[in-house]
């Protein structure tokens, strides 16, 4: 009787170690797994990224030619034309970088790539430094209006770096304007009895800022795909 009492209470203990054992080896071999699956394959979670892309110096041209310029200068005020250059090249800086962000918060979404406003484990910075040149083709000075006709072309570089918390460059590029071989065509018509305008200027040199976002974003997409972020995030 008493040996029966001895082996169950030996055996209780047994058991329960046993238990806790088997337990043990089925959470180690789950980390394990998850551990490797983030040194070897796809991270669990891609790398949190914040974007910066405000970094834009934009020369564009001034309306002058086919237009009344004295009704340029009574608009401008006491800056006088260059007050309406600067004007002109903040309103499409700021689409350019409008346009910049949209294309790149598009592609990273389908990436699932987690944007955060600071702090990311990457932080994607661009820089554009550009110009936007008229090129006249055509003059015409008929009884009731002025018309010119000519071209935009765009010229000058962008760059990006993709930065570490530590502000480590981890990769980076640059690209030439004019190998994106950008051109709008535009017209300006001037009626010489009222004096009023229709210029199509500002219209075509908003198509052609939005074109450059779309074939740079095009250019470096391979580069910010989840995998690429992953194996940078793990440098």
């Amino acid at each position: 009787m008493d040996d029966s009492r001895n082996d169950s209470a030996g055996t209780s203990p047994t058991r329960a170690l046993l238990a806790l054992l088997g337990a043990a080896a089925l959470f180690l071999s789950g980390h394990t797994a998850s551990a490797q699956e983030g040194l070897f394959g796809k991270p669990a979670q891609a790398p949190s990224l914040t974007l910066n892309t405000e970094e834009i110096r934009l020369d564009v041209p001034t309306p002058v030619a086919g237009n009344d310029l004295a009704l340029l200068l009574a608009q401008a005020g006491s800056g006088g034309l260059s007050q309406l250059k600067a004007k002109a090249a903040t309103r499409f800086s700021t689409h350019l970088q409008e346009a910049l962000d949209r294309r790149l918060r598009e592609h990273f979404e389908d990436e699932d790539i987690p944007l955060v406003n600071q702090g990311g484990f990457l932080t994607f910075h661009s820089r554009v430094d550009a110009a936007i040149s008229k090129q006249l083709t055509d003059l015409d000075n008929s009884d009731r209006y002025e018309t010119e006709r000519g071209t935009l072309k765009v010229s000058g570089e962008f760059r990006y770096q993709l930065n570490a918390l530590s502000g480590e460059t981890l990769q980076e590029k640059r690209i030439d304007l004019s190998e994106l071989r950008l051109e709008q065509r535009y017209r300006v018509r001037t009626a010489h009895r009222s004096g009023e305008t229709e210029d199509s200027t500002d219209e075509a040199i908003e198509t052609m800022l939005d074109e450059m976002a779309e074939q740079l974003i095009d250019r470096i997409e391979d580069q910010l795909e989840a995998d690429e972020l992953g194996e940078l995030a793990r440098l």
